[in-house]
């Protein structure tokens, strides 16, 4: 099986962190979206020669709170 690098492990927890942040505070919907937005941004600044964009970057960001989502609502 493959190592996931550590960049991809911390796109997931930072999702699931931004998710979680504001899901307890504007609800599951703004915390799904906050985490898009964390994401899709961060991949536009790294495509302005800033970093190395990736496209599961993105990927692994908004996993993070696909993950922790249902947790955090209790229907895992």
């Amino acid at each position: 099986m493959n190592k996931i690098s550590l960049d991809k492990q911390a796109h997931f927890w930072a999702g699931a962190a931004i998710a979680a942040s504001v899901t307890l505070y504007a609800g599951p919907l703004f915390g799904l979206a906050a985490c898009v937005l964390a994401g899709a941004a961060k991949e536009v600044y790294d495509a302005t020669g800033r970093g190395t964009p990736d496209v599961w970057d993105f990927v692994a960001t908004v996993a993070g709170s696909v993950v922790i989502l249902p947790i955090l609502l209790g229907t895992y």
